[in-house]
């Protein structure tokens, strides 16, 4: 599927794309400063189920991070978006 915007003089533009490599980099980097932050709460001096109780709120933190970009992601495509449900100040 193409990626496309219509503008007031009714032509095509493509959407901006990430080149594949850069997109790959993103990846690869996230992925080695997860595994760091992991080693480094291995390697705290203390005992395992407080390191176990840090690694769940760092996965924690991590999934509600993923959350958040996939809801802003949903609702920056959404066609209403802008528009309030209810005028302000008439809320019951």
């Amino acid at each position: 599927m193409r990626n496309e915007v219509l503008t007031m003089s009714s032509r095509l533009i493509s959407a901006v794309q990430l080149p594949s490599l850069r997109i790959s980099v993103l990846h690869m980097t996230f992925a080695l400063l997860f595994a760091l932050v992991g080693g480094g709460i291995v390697a705290l001096p203390l005992d395992w189920p407080l390191r176990g109780g840090i690694g769940a709120g760092l996965v924690a933190l991590v999934w509600s991070s993923f959350t958040l970009a996939d809801t802003m992601s949903l609702l920056s495509r959404h066609p209403a978006r802008g528009q309030r449900r209810h005028p302000v100040g008439l809320r019951a």
